[in-house]
Formats: structure tokens, C-alpha cells, sequence
């Protein structure tokens, strides 16, 4: 969505826009919330040319029903534009990282049972056809599977082209992600198996189709379309959630990290010295960011004397 600035830091914030985006960073990240800041300075600061403390602390504030991590991401996405300001030389006030520190909450993602999953996939094969959804009960099963298959980020599946689907050697190509990064993505004989028959069935269906997952219209799925399909196959699989306790589809990435981590354990194996194969398959941009996931894995694995558990961990973000 393009986004239009208004306030007297308009320019400085769609050049910071391009730098961020230069830096391999999604523009409507950081657009939309630097929208609603820029909207706030219009109506409660239109004179105002230099980002004061009173602009940071009044736009930091917690609104009624906002909840804290929302809070935290546009403090922490101002607090970026600060930082971008300031390097110009112009006075600037940088709201402390102890704001983000004091109040930021673990992150614990939703940690699936093996019931659950059993249930949740059997709920994907009887997802039925839909008019308004064409072919989603054959889509769906598949791309659900890749997701816990693979553990890749929910738009990578989204955005996967056909031709970057190698159903010979069963690699997947995922271009330009995260950081802009292109990796290599291997899949499981059965998984690629399935993908064959997929592929042959969709052929037929939309030939010449430029997505591997192809809408009705000629584009990519939208995330919007995917999690409403997410949480159909749970309700047709019989199972509900609570509102403070639900899955989310970014899980299948951590539950694939963590499974991963616990097999190797499991078979005794040195995961320390595994983790850099599993950072690059799954393209985080750090190792720090694959150790955070140790701490998932039950406690008794956590003191395998295979592994060298001395290292600064970085819990990831909500796409990593």
C-alpha cells in the first residue's frame, strides 16, 4: 500500500523508508506505522519540525485496549526513525533501549502436541471445496505441509513461483526473502512426492500458472487468506482455541526449528555444531536467532553433555 505524509517530517521519513528498504527490508513495515505517527504529529504537533521528547513520550504511551506488544513495535520502529534522524545531525530526541527492555515479554510461541498436528492435518484433507475458493481443498493440504515440512516463513510460501520448485531433485529456491537473501531448501522424498501430484493435478486445473500456490486471479495468496484457511482446518479437525492461547501459522516455523533440535538430541548428536546448517537452511540472519529455540526443547535435553549450551541467544522476532 502507498502511503502518503503529510507532517513536517515527511521527507526525512520516506527517505528513511527507501534506506530500510535498501537494507532488504519490507517497506510496508515500517510504512504504515510511521503513517499513523505521521497522522499523530498532523493532528496533535503541526508545527513542530523537530522530534522532541514530548512528541516520543506522548506517541509511546499505551492506548486504551492496545496491547503491550503493539506498543513495543511502534516505539521500536520510532525509535529507528530517531536514530536515522539523528545520524543527519538534526536535534533529536532517541527514546532509551531500556523503554523496549523494561517492558518487552518473552516470547513463547504456541508449542504443538503431536495430537494436535495429527488432527490439524486430517482437518486440512477434508477441507471442502469452496465456490468462492476454488481448489482450496486441493492447495491447502499441501501448502500446510510444506510450512511444517520445511519451516519456512509464511509469505516464502506465499510468494514460491513454480519455477523455483525442483520436483527432480526436490529443492525448493526461495528468492529475495528476509534481508534479501536467497537460499536452497531441501524437502523429504515423500513430501516432494506429494508435490509431484499436486503440481500434475494444478497443471490441469491453471495451466502455465506463475505461483506454485495460484489464485484464481493469476496472483500470490494473501497472508489474510492463508490464516483464514488456517484456522478452518482446526475448526473442521474439531478443535478450538482460546483467544489467549492460539496457534498462529508462523508456529509451523518454530515447531520446525524445535523438532529439528530435538531429533539431534534424540540421536546424541552435537548440536551445537549442527546449528549453523540449520541457521542457513532456514535463513535466519544469525546464529543467535536458531539458539533461542534450545530453550523450547524439554528440560531434560538442555543438559546433553554433546552440546555446548555457552553462547548469546537472540529470541527472534515474529518473522525471523
Amino acid at each position: 500500500m502507498k502511503y502518503t505524509y503529510n507532517s513536517h517530517f515527511a521527507d526525512d521519513i520516506n527517505s528513511y523508508l527507501d534506506l530500510r528498504q535498501s537494507l532488504g527490508n519490507e517497506r510496508d513495515t515500517f510504512a504504515r506505522r510511521l503513517h499513523s505517527f505521521d497522522v499523530f504529529c498532523v493532528s496533535q504537533y503541526p508545527e513542530e519540525r523537530m522530534l522532541t521528547r514530548e512528541i516520543v513520550e506522548s506517541w509511546c504511551s499505551l492506548k486504551t485496549g492496545e496491547k503491550q506488544s503493539t506498543l513495543l513495535h511502534r516505539a521500536g520502529v520510532l525509535r529507528g526513525f530517531a536514530k536515522y534522524l539523528s545520524s543527519l545531525a538534526k536535534p533529536t530526541y532517541i527514546l532509551s533501549i531500556d523503554f523496549s527492555c523494561s517492558r518487552r515479554q518473552t516470547f513463547i510461541p504456541y508449542l504443538y502436541e503431536a495430537a494436535e498436528l495429527r488432527k490439524f492435518f486430517y482437518g486440512t484433507d477434508l477441507l471442502p471445496p469452496h465456490k468462492l475458493s476454488p481448489n482450496r481443498e486441493i492447495i491447502v493440504p499441501v501448502l500446510f505441509r510444506i510450512l511444517y515440512c520445511c519451516g519456512l516463513r509464511p509469505q516464502e510460501v506465499r510468494w514460491l513461483k513454480r519455477e523455483h520448485v525442483n520436483l527432480n531433485d526436490g529443492t525448493l529456491f526461495i528468492e529475495q526473502s528476509k534481508q534479501n537473501k536467497d537460499r536452497v531448501v531441501a524437502m523429504s522424498n515423500d513430501l516432494n512426492s506429494l508435490c509431484r501430484k499436486y503440481d500434475s493435478i494444478m497443471e490441469k486445473k491453471l495451466s502455465n500458472r506463475e505461483y506454485f500456490f495460484q489464485n484464481p486471479n493469476g496472483h500470490a495468496y494473501s497472508a489474510a487468506w492463508i490464516q483464514q484457511q488456517f484456522f478452518k482446518c482446526w475448526r473442521t479437525a474439531g478443535i478450538s482455541f482460546s483467544k489467549r492461547k492460539k496457534p498462529r501459522v508462523y508456529d509451523f516455523r518454530h515447531a520446525f526449528a524445535l523438532r529439528v533440535i530435538t531429533n539431534w538430541m534424540n540421536e546424541g548428536k552435537n548440536v551445537s555444531a549442527l546449528l549453523p546448517y540449520l541457521s542457513t537452511y532456514m535463513g535466519h540472519a544469525s546464529i543467535e536467532q536458531t539458539s533461542y529455540y534450545i530453550h523450547l526443547v524439554p528440560e531434560h535435553f538442555q543438559y546433553s553433555n554433546k552440546t555446548n549450551w555457552k553462547c548469546n541467544l537472540e529470541v527472534p522476532d515474529y518473522e525471523d
